[in-house]
């Protein structure tokens, strides 16, 4: 399928019918991501699947990457698009843009899926850059392996590396240093939207703690958490994921 060019540069993809859903990727990834979930969520729901400011097919557009302007962004594809009560599902990097643009227009979101999301001061970041910068195809390949807990084969594994070698070495840098210091918890409190937060067993990056952490500052939001399964959700338990989302989605 041929992306689509919002007004503001935003390349995305737009498939199905009925309420809807929006796909952010996460760190170093981009809407390829999605690949299985959107084919399956497309069957019941309109499912809108952009590549943030700065990865995949958007890479070209120029910054900052914050979290603001990743947020303004698709905030401005929600108003282009007429889109309302959507349901915004982030993964990681993803999740923490959600909860800014739900934020930011709460009267268009009618939910938001936190899946994995991360904080500044549960994983790292702040010592990543060196490594980076060091050998960013060697970090690259060594963030495709760490993403799973069950087995996936190594086609799986190196086409999720390809994603994180992709991208600039520049914008990974910039958006890290957000991750750096990102307080999930203070997001989750200003979104009046419904919210799920997804996290798994053995997701050692976003711990199950900080999502009920962040639960407990939401005014309206739960907590569920996927056995036997590793940081990426999204592609390690492909099926336990998508009940879930539907799940969540059908009880709106």
């Amino acid at each position: 399928m041929s992306a689509r060019v919002s007004a503001r540069g935003v390349r995305y993809t737009r498939r199905g019918a009925g309420r809807p859903v929006i796909l952010l990727h996460g760190w170093c990834l981009n809407r390829k991501m999605w690949a299985y979930a959107e084919q399956g969520l497309s069957a019941s729901y309109d499912v809108v699947t952009p590549d943030l400011p700065g990865f995949g097919l958007s890479c070209d557009l120029a910054g900052p990457y914050s979290f603001d302007r990743l947020a303004a962004d698709v905030v401005a594809l929600l108003d282009e698009l007429g889109l309302e009560d959507a349901v915004l599902v982030g993964f990681a990097l993803g999740a923490a843009v959600a909860l800014k643009a739900a934020a930011a227009r709460p009267g268009r979101v009618a939910g938001v899926v936190s899946v994995a999301i991360p904080s500044g001061k549960a994983s790292p970041y702040d010592k990543f850059a060196k490594a980076m910068r060091r050998d960013w195809p060697g970090f690259a390949r060594k963030s495709a392996e760490a993403l799973f807990h069950n087995h996936h084969s190594a086609a799986e594994i190196g086409w999720l590396e390809r994603m994180f070698s992709a991208t600039e070495l520049a914008v990974a840098l910039e958006a890290v240093d957000e991750l750096a210091r990102l307080q999930p918890e203070s997001l989750a409190k200003d979104v009046e939207a419904v919210q799920l937060f997804l996290h798994a067993s053995h997701d050692t990056v976003a711990p199950v703690a900080l999502g009920k952490a962040c639960v407990a500052e939401a005014p309206n939001a739960r907590l569920a958490v996927i056995g036997d399964c590793g940081h990426l959700i999204v592609l390690d338990d492909k099926a336990a994921f998508q009940a879930e989302l539907e799940n969540f989605i059908n009880t709106l």
